[in-house]
């Protein structure tokens, strides 16, 4: 197993528990690992989702579990990246989201896999020639 990025979709899964395959494979990485990795965006979109049913207790235990493990913050180079996946996709027909491009840019800047269920979207940012490497903890 290779020191990889949790895309938003694999992580919360993890944190609720109801996927018996997702958490096993969760719980070997944290083994090897100690802490999960993640992007920032991933921070902006669980507390989102928490702030949007106004969960704040729930969005309180979310980010002292997050401050726990790696968080990376896109830096410029990112943005340029998912600048650049976000308009060849376009062109060739997709619409992906910044939030999706930008942890898709982290993940190749850092040349690690990217633990996803979102497949269909980083299908497509694959497509544009990225060299992008994806997992899915569902069907593993």
């Amino acid at each position: 197993m290779l020191k990889s990025i949790l895309d938003t979709d694999i992580l919360s899964e993890y944190l609720k528990g109801f996927n018996s395959t997702v958490t096993a494979h969760a719980a070997e990485y944290a083994m090897q690992f100690g802490v999960f990795s993640f992007t920032s965006v991933t921070v902006y979109e669980i507390a989102y989702g928490f702030q949007l049913k106004a969960a704040s207790t729930q969005l309180r235990k979310a980010l002292a579990w997050l401050d726990q493990n790696e968080q990376i913050t896109p830096i410029n180079a990112d943005y340029l990246t998912a600048a650049a996946i976000r308009s060849t996709a376009r062109r060739q027909g997709a619409v992906l989201e910044l939030p999706d491009c930008l942890i898709a840019a982290v993940a190749i800047r850092l040349n690690r896999p990217l633990i996803t269920g979102n497949t269909q979207d980083f299908e497509a940012i694959r497509k544009t020639g990225v060299n992008l490497v994806i997992e899915n903890w569902r069907d593993l």
